[in-house]
């Protein structure tokens, strides 16, 4: 497909200069300054005479030079790549050149050809190989299958079942394609570069405790947006998250420990005050659905925390993540078996909550079908609606952030989301309304680019929506609205 297109846009552009290669290096200097490092496995003969065929091709992308897209029809039609994460490592690309600059090379002091991008097109994406390579959709493979009975043979009534949708893909098989792909770029890097210094780590200190920094800029040295923090850090945000939910949804009160994280989930704790709260006994059972859910840490904590306040406010947890893990559902029964038999020493009739796992992507438009999958038939066949008893969650929920909260208003329901990263390269239509700096008092519409104009425009959705800070590190801003159950 690539060599065709190659044919097809050397004919189109008699003047231009066209490359077909594996990224094998890149670098992003802001919205207007990138750079790239290309494995060429076909080339214009002129380009060949002015580069080694035994050395990468170096590419500038800037602003004065990009042309663009020409047309709807343009077959070289990427946007100028803004953030680093938009030169894909080992992506496969098709590049028409411009002019070839002169540079002297700051480390090695020799001339180098630098090629001007005029357009470009990805060809081949590691991300999206990986998950053709690790769907797990039943038309395509029967491993999908497997993969389910492997979770749920060995479970009991109320055991985390999965049902595959849309997007589904095993975790296992994505990884291991990203990890052949990554190979494959570094071996041909190695290849035309020779060994390269890996640069050693510089251990990071421990952090201030006395320091007046503000939470939020105390991870200031973390690679990428999309680090969310290591694995203690993700606990900790599901339980303090955990204990405000039931605390603003449902009026339970946890104890300054769970609200910090530092519940014990090796005991109960009876809360008399609680167990005798009657408005809590009258308060419908909430279906959560704990969207972008990964490994499934928020709601079972949603229902250990549950547990220890001996309430039964919530009947189900839905995780709706598109990722499969063979061992997490195993992981998070064993947990509430573990509750359970808890509870029958301490002769509480109550039934624990289920954890069930939808494996698909999350938008606007797909949760009624999530919803329809997610509950009995019978209950579908008496439901013609979205209840209000329908609680959506998001922690730290990525590109579907904003479908959560799109989804909670046109089906009136209550909502909770904590939004992180903005991916504002993929959503480039996000605007603010903000007054004129000339003073004649008319608005005008600013680009959503930061976490503070994230935050305002999604508040901006509708005027029930609340703001709230939670006592983690990193993005802690909670946007939600509680709906009546009716």
């Amino acid at each position: 497909m690539a060599d065709k297109e190659l044919s097809i846009c050397e004919d189109n552009e008699s003047n231009g200069h066209f490359i077909q290669g594996l990224i094998i290096g890149r670098r992003s200097l802001g919205r207007n300054l990138s750079f790239a490092d290309i494995a060429i496995t076909q080339s214009a003969a002129d380009v060949d005479e002015a580069n080694n065929n035994d050395a990468p091709i170096n590419i500038i992308f800037t602003r004065q030079s990009f042309v663009g897209p020409k047309n709807n029809v343009d077959t070289l039609n990427e946007p100028f790549p803004t953030k680093v994460t938009s030169l894909p490592y080992s992506a496969g690309a098709l590049i028409q050149l411009g002019h070839c600059q002169k540079v002297k090379s700051k480390t090695s002091g020799v001339i180098e050809d630098v090629w001007e991008v005029t357009r470009w097109k990805i060809t081949e994406h590691p991300k999206e190989l990986a998950e053709d390579m690790a769907s797990l959709l039943i038309d395509s493979s029967s491993k999908a299958q497997n993969e389910v009975d492997e979770q749920s043979s060995k479970h009991e009534t109320n055991s985390s079942s999965v049902i595959i949708g849309s997007g589904a893909m095993s975790c296992s098989d994505y990884l291991k394609a990203r990890a052949e792909a990554f190979e494959v770029a570094s071996k041909r890097k190695q290849e035309l570069l020779g060994p390269t210094k890996v640069p050693t780590r510089i251990k990071k200190t421990e952090p201030n405790t006395n320091s007046s920094i503000h939470p939020e800029n105390k991870f200031n040295d973390i690679d990428s947006e999309f680090n969310h923090g290591g694995k203690q850090a993700k606990a900790k945000r599901a339980k303090i998250f955990a204990s405000w939910i039931l605390e603003t949804f449902f009026g339970i009160q946890m104890s300054t420990d769970a609200m910090m994280g530092s519940i014990q989930h090796d005991r109960l704790i009876c809360q008399s005050c609680q167990s005798n709260d009657t408005s809590a006994e009258h308060t419908p059972q909430m279906h959560v659905f704990d969207v972008a859910g990964g490994k499934g840490h928020l709601s079972l904590e949603l229902i250990l925390h549950q547990l220890q306040s001996l309430t039964h406010a919530i009947s189900r947890c839905t995780i709706v993540d598109p990722v499969v893990r063979k061992s997490d559902a195993k992981k998070r029964q064993s947990k509430l078996k573990k509750a359970e038999s808890r509870l029958r020493k301490q002769n509480d009739d109550g039934v624990v909550a289920s954890i069930d796992h939808i494996a698909t992507y999350f938008t606007k438009d797909s949760f009624p079908e999530i919803y329809a999958q997610s509950i009995p038939n019978d209950d579908l066949e008496e439901s013609r609606s979205i209840p209000t008893t329908t609680l959506l969650l998001g922690l730290h929920p990525d590109e579907c952030t904003e479908d959560i909260l799109d989804a909670a208003l046109e089906h009136n329901l209550s909502v909770a989301i904590i939004p992180c990263c903005l991916f504002s390269y993929l959503y480039p239509s996000r605007t603010l309304r903000r007054s004129s700096d000339g003073g004649d008092g008319k608005d005008e519409e600013v680009p959503v680019r930061d976490y503070n104009d994230f935050l305002q425009y999604l508040l901006d959705k509708d005027e029930s929506l609340q703001l709230a800070t939670l006592p983690f590190e990193g993005k802690n801003k909670v946007i939600y609205r509680k709906v009546e159950s009716v």
